[in-house]
């Protein structure tokens, strides 16, 4: 498995395994945050304080690891590296705006739709990114989708209606569900939007500006998110509630520190990945997202391991898999190398017999 995802060091390793560790614990917190009985709290607030804890993490990496502080050195050598690393790329922090509003936008939904999806399901469904990831890049980016990648489509789309067939089957109220979850679908389809953009534009920026630090990078993408929640919860009129003396005491309870916590670590972690992995490692990683919240679910919830969910999630994790790996063009084209070089060797061979038939020809006609 490590060769075949590209595991090739330890660092590679170490970043793929704590990703999806670090996302399953985070949504399996949430869900429990968000359950009956748990103290109320504004999702809001702890978006922007995660985002908070997040840049102070930047920072300190970027202080400690990017600029050469250490032991003897003069501050000048540390100022004279920051100033370099900003004017590399000077227009970077307004680049990173974009980015950043989508991943503001994708942060606040987590916490309503993870109330409309028990963790298995949510991370099933969530894997339609892929789907979209395939139209757009073969829509805007003229990226034709080989035979895997189709067939991997088909099993994600497969998956999600099995996870959900059971519950639409056997409703009550059939029309009332489907009127009901209207709205968390639709917030969920704005959500993997967000995420494919918001993905897709950031690796391009990390890797396309190699010469900024990830850290650095991750600065300006904390940075720009902080002001974006901010105004949000201004245009919500709930920045007052969310600094609210009440509300800071329930975020300082000790499972909403930890889910601040953990997406602190994921948010610095996701900059790792997209430098040093790709996006399509990414959706490998929500595979295995699927299968291990969908058995957190069963164990610590309660939540139902039924047949349509060990199916769900056996579909969408082949079908992430499949994505991951295209027909190997490179294959074809050794082939048809090969084959080319066997043929031009039959035309050396022919023309070569060709030329010794007309010189013998030629030495008849001269005997004679």
């Amino acid at each position: 498995m490590t060769r075949l995802l590209g595991l090739d060091s330890a660092l590679k390793q170490s970043i793929f395994s704590g990703y999806v560790l670090l996302w399953v614990a985070c949504h399996v917190l949430v869900y429990a945050s968000r359950r009956r009985g748990a103290p109320a709290y504004n999702a809001t607030s702890v978006v922007i304080i995660t985002e908070g804890v997040k840049l102070g993490l930047a920072l300190g990496l970027y202080f400690t690891y990017d600029v050469a502080v250490v032991r003897g050195s003069r501050v000048g050598t540390a100022w004279k590296q920051l100033v370099s690393h900003v004017t590399a790329a000077p227009d970077l922090p307004f680049r990173y705006a974009a980015p950043a509003l989508l991943y503001c936008i994708y942060n606040n939904l987590v916490y309503s739709n993870l109330t409309a999806f028990d963790p298995g399901t949510y991370n099933v469904l969530m894997q339609l990114r892929i789907v979209i990831t395939g139209l757009l890049y073969q829509a805007i980016f003229s990226r034709r989708l080989d035979r895997n990648q189709w067939l991997a489509i088909g099993c994600i789309a497969v998956g999600c209606v099995v996870k959900e067939s059971e519950k639409i089957a056997f409703a009550a109220n059939v029309e009332g569900v489907l009127r009901a979850s209207l709205g968390a679908w639709l917030l969920l389809l704005v959500q993997m939007l967000c995420s494919v953009l918001a993905g897709v534009y950031n690796e391009l920026l990390l890797k396309d500006l190699a010469a900024v630090p990830t850290n650095l990078q991750n600065v300006y993408m904390y940075l720009n998110s902080v002001l974006f929640n901010i105004l949000v919860l201004v245009l919500q009129g709930k920045l007052g509630e969310a600094l609210a003396l009440d509300n800071l005491r329930t975020v300082s309870t000790p499972p909403i520190l930890a889910i601040i916590l953990i997406m602190s670590s994921v948010g610095v972690v996701t900059g790792f990945f997209l430098r040093h992995l790709d996006s399509v490692l990414k959706a490998v990683a929500s595979a295995f997202e699927v299968v291990l919240s969908t058995l957190v679910s069963y164990a610590f919830f309660g939540v139902p391991l039924g047949p349509q969910a060990v199916a769900a999630g056996l579909l969408v994790g082949c079908g992430v898999a499949l994505y991951s790996r295209p027909v190997a063009s490179s294959r074809l084209h050794a082939y048809a190398r090969v084959a080319t070089e066997q043929s031009r060797e039959r035309v050396i061979e022919s023309g070569s017999s060709g030329n010794a038939l007309g010189s013998d020809v030629a030495a008849k006609r001269q005997s004679a």
